[in-house]
């Protein structure tokens, strides 16, 4: 603390404390990252260095590599999973993945720099109102809220094609490690979620 010019001690035990915590909640409230990475590991979003764990359907708690996905079809739900330690980052609702595989061929520059193979993940939560998103269009590759019916294409970053939905989907840009497994190389590109009321 300063005064003047001069820098002003601190004078008894609650001062000292009033200080730290006013630090704390600067740092949460100026350093979103500092409040994400003090959550628990289940609670923290998509890290760099994740891989990808399908958690419904046929390829159930199966990590995924690029051959295990069929191109074109649809979606599968996943989350990001630390492989350090095995935990899955499932106990955050916006972690919920969409994951796909398309031919590189077709996708816009940006969605191809943002792939692995192929393989892409997005939020699986609408940027409208935060449904889940379970609907696929295989022959349009367009990924599709059915709760307010937005349209995001898929082969295009996201991006808003219809609806009342007016941001583009957050994606995962991805990577292959070591061992062939899709992982992120980054967080998210954008916050995931609805729009506020």
């Amino acid at each position: 603390m300063t005064d003047g010019g001069r820098t002003k001690h601190p004078r008894n035990r609650r001062d000292v404390l009033a200080a730290g915590t006013g630090l704390l909640i600067g740092a949460a409230i100026g350093r979103p990252d500092v409040a994400e990475a003090s959550r628990p590991p289940e609670r923290q979003p998509a890290q760099a260095g994740d891989r990808i764990q399908i958690i419904i359907g046929d390829l159930k708690d199966q990590l995924v590599k690029p051959d295990l996905l069929e191109a074109g079809a649809k979606p599968f739900e996943a989350f990001p999973l630390d492989p350090a330690s095995g935990v899955l980052r499932r106990r955050n609702r916006l972690n919920r993945l969409l994951v796909l595989r398309l031919d590189p061929g077709e996708m816009d520059d940006e969605t191809r720099d943002r792939s692995a193979d192929g393989v892409l993940v997005y939020s699986a939560i609408c940027t409208h109102r935060s449904c889940t998103i379970k609907s696929w269009k295989p022959e349009e590759r367009i990924i599709r809220c059915h709760c307010h019916l937005s349209e995001f294409a898929a082969l295009s970053a996201g991006s808003v094609l219809s609806g009342p939905a007016r941001r583009q989907l957050p994606m995962v840009p991805l990577g292959l490690d070591d061992d062939g497994y899709v992982v992120a190389v980054d967080t998210f590109t954008r916050k995931p979620g609805g729009a506020k009321k």
